[in-house]
Order: structure tokens, then C-alpha cells, then sequence
């Protein structure tokens, strides 16, 4: 990764627009991590919870038919 004039000039720019819009919508630094830290929680509460629930609906039919299928392959091998 190199950091020339260029670079350094685009990051300059991008930071600068990015601060007008964060002060033009009155939002803080510590507001946008609030924001993202709340959705990763959200998302890890979700899977957590209803995926795990989803998880386990699914697993009551995938893995008797799995079980069945080693079973019957092991018995035509062995």
C-alpha cells in the first residue's frame, strides 16, 4: 500500500465531504459506531434466537435423513 500525493489528496477530500454530511445531519462520530455496535448486536441477538430456532426446526428432518443415508451406504459397503 503506498501513500503518495494523490492518495493523501483523496482521503483529504473524502474526509472533508464526509464530515459536511455528518454535520449537516447532526450526527457525531460516536453516533455512527452507536449505530453500527446496536445492528451487530441486533444481528448477533437475532441468530441467537430465532436462527438458532431455525437451526434446530431445520436439523428434526436433515439430520435423521442424513443419518439414514450413512446408514444404508455403510450397509452396502460393509
Amino acid at each position: 500500500m503506498r501513500f503518495d500525493a494523490g492518495v493523501v489528496l483523496k482521503l483529504a477530500i473524502w474526509s472533508f465531504l464526509v464530515g459536511l454530511l455528518l454535520y449537516w445531519l447532526e450526527w457525531s462520530p460516536g453516533d455512527v459506531y452507536g449505530w453500527i455496535a446496536d445492528k451487530l448486536a441486533a444481528i448477533w441477538n437475532w441468530l441467537v434466537g430465532s436462527g438458532l430456532q431455525y437451526v434446530l426446526l431445520g436439523a428434526t428432518i436433515v439430520v435423521p435423513i442424513y443419518l439414514i443415508t450413512q446408514f444404508k451406504n455403510r450397509r452396502r459397503g460393509g
